[in-house]
């Protein structure tokens, strides 16, 4: 009669009772811990003995063994009794055991584990592994039961279990509870087992015999789960102090042994067990190429790579582990590159190499060329990949900027991919790497004209065409420049490489690049002709970002001397012929690329001295040095056009104080000059008025700062005329905002400025109106911006009238229309406006803080939102006592959440240390109302 499985169950339930609830006292002496012990184990065993007669197997325990293995074997037959219960249940659709049962069945494992394994485990292997198993605390009693015994009855003891373990795992059905729960949360305990007896070190001490069959059997039928605890113990190991060394090194071998196994499948085993028990992140990725990049000391690297190098091509192509892989090879190639190039390099820039083969027409179809983009793509994007990036720089720069050639001239859709691929291979260098390969792009180069053309079954084919590229030169040089320009921070770069180019075409020969103009005329006639399309392509860049000039002006003013210096030279030398180097005796005519050249020099010139206060005072020599060159120019240059640019750049110089002039024919006026040395005396309605009508635009402007002066210095004729003027003077400084010279332009404002306390209800708006028009350049609006805030600040209580106006012209500006700088400005100003409002904030701050709040969201970019945070920070320092809750009002509670949760949460430290800045002074503000400051006084009368 078959035994009833509740039976079963009931006994192991009566069996585990004592055990459970063991109470020793810590007083105790260990010995007397020891028997305490040994007398529960026993009772419990003979217990179980008295009431299991009913059962049809018999179990006879030797009483030469402890007390507490006759224990676990009385466990171990319950659970075999009850697994043949349940394998003869299994074709039933109820399941056998409860939910009651089955956690009787796990505190059951759970005994068996522990005593049975984890009791005979080394020294060291339970510590390392102490966390995870998370025991009860009665465990640490019961671990005294090793003392007493041996290694080679702790081997004996385990290899006993374990087989028994074994057998159930080997023979029974997986869908069984107790061998699915054997093998889901015992794993990691059955593998150490394994590895102890077939490693150990203490295997010396004992006389067994084992065999590795149950351990292959765990590593091929349970693969996944196998893999993830080995890595599992792998990491505990490794940030365990003094876990076994032996242990160590078998672990780090299995895992080798999974990664290079001939099925190829080790390393997406290992990846695959990974990403499913973690979450994907860029340190993740880094760490798991970490593990692909490191070679094994028992191989050599060359061999190491070898059996990688499938599992690596295989594995990149899958978007799973393409960034994994990515950062692998390029951690390898750091390590190994000569092997790299050698054994991996070539699969993946097949391609690349291909384009070399000059006996070949047809490169690739559209197809090939889709996936190898989207591969390089994969390669050069990760930020930790610079190593891939520079070395497709150096070995394949040619391929790459001719199959760029042959994109940006198609209409694929490929050609963006492709573009923001050369852009990232160049942001990543330096400078001067970067200046070397535009330069041997354009002059030392073997180009090959590639055709990116319509094959069969509308596709697209890439092949070699024999017509030659610089038939194209004008295509190619702006395809150049749009790549230049799309560079990160470039704005170096580009005056560098303009600048360089500018010289070659002036100069005759320069330091470091006498191979350039070594060829025959034919050649450097071509090469003069290349430079004249560089610098044409970039001077139509550089016109809507001509202020890179300025940002570089050290290295502009030196270059703009050079030539002009080679200039003065060259008519010192020659009383009439060509200009510049290229002379001949047949033509008295100055050459067009000379022209074009001198026309570039006059313009960066002319920038340099409209920025002159801003220039260093060795620069202002420099610049002042120019003006011989300037006068010689004027005087002797055979084109007009050249000739009149001169004169008006040598007027500008004296206007602007780079220089004095010393004639009296020219002009009575004197300029403001470097060291601040003024005649006073000129400084009169008159000569302002005079050269306020004059037609030359830098007298205009100097004429608008005399009037500046007057103001400033309250001048009594002046501030008459403008007041009998019946306003007519004060609309035509108004009209003088509508020029396109910047200097006019901001010496207008500036009046107007200085006119502000007069005259604030006609001029504010109209600075306002110039402040968000978006035609005048960024550096305009800025300085308008500024000048507004000093307005505001010259007004005081005053401003209050005005400050709907202000407020929303600062919003206006802050729009998401307008670029960040503009913004951010904006955002700035305005906190500066909150500062002089104060309590007048209040009719405006609704709108006020339903911007910042829009402006403060994680998709505005960095500038905005530490120019939104910055508001709310003096917006809360610029709050009175008396008024704050008047402000403020029922937007203090939002107000106060939005600048908490930034200061707690915002990833920015700059955005932080700004709500970090405004809480204080509102929690200063707010305890000072709450609880104003005790004034202790006394007063004391004396009587007379």
């Amino acid at each position: 009669m078959p035994v009833d499985h509740r039976h079963l169950l009931s006994l192991l339930d009566d069996l585990m009772k004592p055990i459970s609830t063991v109470k020793i006292s810590p007083q105790d002496e260990e010995h007397e811990q020891i028997l305490t012990i040994n007398l529960i184990f026993s009772n419990a065993c003979e217990r179980f003995l008295e009431t299991s007669t009913s059962l049809n197997s018999t179990l006879s325990l030797n009483n030469d063994h402890p007390a507490y293995y006759r224990y676990l074997q009385v466990h171990l037959h319950l659970l075999e009794q009850l697994l043949i219960c349940e394998q003869a249940h299994l074709s039933s659709p109820i399941p056998l055991f409860s939910i009651q049962d089955e956690s009787t069945l796990s505190r059951s494992l759970s005994f068996a584990i522990f005593l049975g394994v984890i009791l005979h485990f080394d020294e060291g292997i339970y510590v390392s592994i102490e966390n995870y198993l998370k025991n009860p605390s009665s465990s640490v009693h019961f671990l005294k039961l090793r003392t007493d015994l041996t290694h080679h009855d702790r081997m004996f003891y385990l290899r006993e279990t374990l087989t028994h373990l074994m057998k159930w795992i080997q023979t029974t059905n997986v869908k069984s509870f107790i061998t699915h729960r054997l093998c889901s949360y015992n794993l990691l305990e059955l593998i150490l087992s394994h590895l102890q007896l077939l490693y150990s070190p203490n295997l010396k001490y004992a006389n067994i015999e084992f065999s590795s069959d149950g351990f292959e059997y765990l590593q091929t039928n349970f693969s996944n789960l196998f893999i993830q605890q080995i890595m599992l113990l792998n990491r505990l190991l490794s940030t365990t102090a003094n876990s076994p060394l032996w242990l160590k090194t078998r672990c780090g071998e299995i895992l080798t042994s999974i990664l290079i196994h001939p099925n190829n499948q080790g390393v997406r085993q290992i990846f695959q067990t990974i990403l499913d028990s973690s979450s994907a992140n860029d340190r993740l990725y880094v760490s798991m190429a970490q593990i692909l990049s490191t070679c094994p000391k028992q191989f050599k690297p060359e061999e190491y790579i070898k059996r990688m190098k499938t599992q690596l091509l295989e594995l990149f192509h899958e978007e799973r582990y393409t960034i994994i892989i990515s950062l692998a090879i390029n951690q390898l190639y750091r390590r190994f590159p000569k092997l790299m190039k050698d054994e991996i390099f070539p699969s993946l820039f097949q391609l690349l190499i291909s384009c070399r083969d000059q006996s070949m027409k047809h490169i690739c179809t559209e197809e090939q060329l889709e996936v190898f983009i989207h591969d390089l793509y994969n390669l050069t994007s990760p930020i930790p990949n610079e190593q891939l990036r520079h070395y497709l720089s150096e070995a394949h720069l040619s391929e790459l900027i001719n199959i760029y050639f042959a994109l940006e001239q198609s209409l694929s859709a490929l050609k963006t991919r492709f573009f923001q691929i050369l852009v990232t291979i160049f942001s990543s260098m330096e400078n001067e790497q970067c200046f070397e390969c535009f330069q041997r792009i354009l002059f030392h180069q073997q180009v090959f004209s590639f055709k990116y053309v319509p094959g069969q079954e509308s596709t697209f084919s890439l092949i070699v065409e024999n017509d030659s590229t610089d038939n194209n030169l004008q295509l190619i040089c702006q395809l150049l420049t749009k790549l230049l320009f799309a560079i990160e921070n470039n704005e170096r770069l580009v005056v560098k490489i303009f600048l360089h180019f500018l010289q070659l075409l002036v100069t005759e020969k320069i330091s470091n690049d006498d191979l350039l103009w070594s060829e025959s005329e034919t050649q450097r006639n071509i090469k003069q002709l290349k430079i004249m399309e560089m610098l044409k392509s970039l001077l139509e860049y550089l016109t809507e970002h001509i202020d890179i000039f300025i940002k570089n002006v050290d290295d502009t003013i030196r270059v703009i001397q050079i030539i002009l210096e080679k200039i003065s030279k060259t008519y010192q030398s020659k009383s009439s012929g060509t200009l510049l180097t290229k002379t001949t005796d047949e033509d008295d005519e100055d050459l067009p690329a000379d022209n074009e050249a001198l026309q570039l020099v006059f313009t960066i010139a002319s920038l340099l001295i409209t920025h002159y206060d801003q220039l260093s005072s060795e620069n202002k020599q420099i610049l002042a040095s120019f003006h011989p060159a300037l006068k010689l120019i004027e005087g002797k240059h055979s084109n007009p056009e050249l000739r009149q640019l001169a004169h008006e750049l040598s007027t500008a110089f004296v206007t602007f104080g780079a220089v004095k002039e010393s004639s009296t024919t020219t002009s009575n006026i004197l300029i403001e000059e470097v060291n601040e040395e003024r005649d006073l005396r000129a400084e009169t309605f008159d000569n302002a008025y005079a050269c306020l009508k004059d037609p030359s635009i830098p007298i205009r402007a100097h004429g608008l700062i005399l009037f500046r002066r007057l103001i400033e210095r309250s001048d009594h004729e002046t501030l008459m005329k403008i007041r009998e003027n019946d306003m007519q003077l004060l609309k035509c400084f108004q009209e003088h905002l509508h020029a396109e010279d910047s200097y006019e332009y901001l010496a207008a404002i500036n009046v107007l400025h200085a006119l502000a306390n007069q005259y604030t209800d006609e001029i504010l708006p109209r600075l306002c109106n110039e402040y968000i028009n978006p035609t005048r350049k960024l550096e305009d609006r800025l300085k308008v911006g500024e000048i507004l805030v000093k307005t505001c600040r010259l007004l005081g209580d005053m401003s209050t009238k005005y400050s709907s106006l202000l407020v929303n012209t600062f919003l206006n500006a802050s729009k998401p229309s307008e670029d960040e700088m503009t913004r951010a400005s904006a955002l700035s100003n305005l906190g500066q406006l909150c500062t002089v409002l104060k309590y007048s904030l209040s009719k405006d701050l609704t709108e006020i803080l339903h911007a910042l709040r829009n402006y403060l969201s994680i998709f505005e970019s960095d500038e905005v939102r530490r120019a939104s945070i910055l508001v709310c920070e003096l917006l809360c320092q610029s709050l009175e006592q008396s008024t704050w809750l008047t402000v403020l009002g029922s937007e203090l509670p939002s107000f106060y959440q939005l600048i908490n949760q930034l200061y707690k949460n915002d990833k920015d430290d700059i955005v932080r240390l700004h709500a970090q800045i405004a809480l204080e002074a509102l929690n200063a503000i707010c305890q000072d109302f709450l609880q104003p400051p005790v004034i202790l006084e006394k007063k004391i009368h004396v009587l007379s």
